[in-house]
């Protein structure tokens, strides 16, 4: 009897702590889906301010939307953002991490793009690292 209660509250708490990753990768897709929009509609500063410090300690934001004005300078509009993996790590100074990994289609070329995402201290889910690469 005792070994099938634990077993049950074990059960539990893997079905609870599975619910609580996929509620965590809706919210991170939801962010970089923002993020996509935004830079879709030009709007890098927008990016810039909503991300985590991290990405403050990278780059000033004149340097940070010089960078994004040069792709689509490159590239043009990004037309499409396909999610082609995403994967949960854990970092024990920063917590949690979400890390998804784009195929962006512009309008001129393709490039994959790597966004990692974490909570701040106030629960706000942000933009913690992006890497964009070319496909060639």
């Amino acid at each position: 009897m005792r070994l099938s209660i634990v077993l049950a509250i074990v059960a539990l708490a893997t079905i609870w702590a599975g619910c609580a990753v996929e509620r965590e990768k809706i919210t991170a897709e939801t962010v970089a889906a923002r993020v996509h929009d935004n830079m879709r509609a030009g709007d890098f500063a927008v990016v810039y301010k909503e991300s985590a410090p991290r990405i403050k300690t990278v780059a000033t934001e004149s340097e940070f939307v010089d960078f994004f004005r040069q792709v689509q300078q490159n590239f043009g509009l990004l037309k499409r953002a396909n999610e082609v993996a995403y994967e949960a790590k854990y970092d024990s100074r920063i917590g949690r991490m979400h890390v998804l990994v784009f195929d962006l289609e512009y309008e001129r070329g393709r490039v994959h793009e790597t966004m990692t995402l974490v909570r701040s201290d106030s629960g706000k889910m942000q933009l913690w690292k992006l890497g964009i690469g070319s496909d060639d």
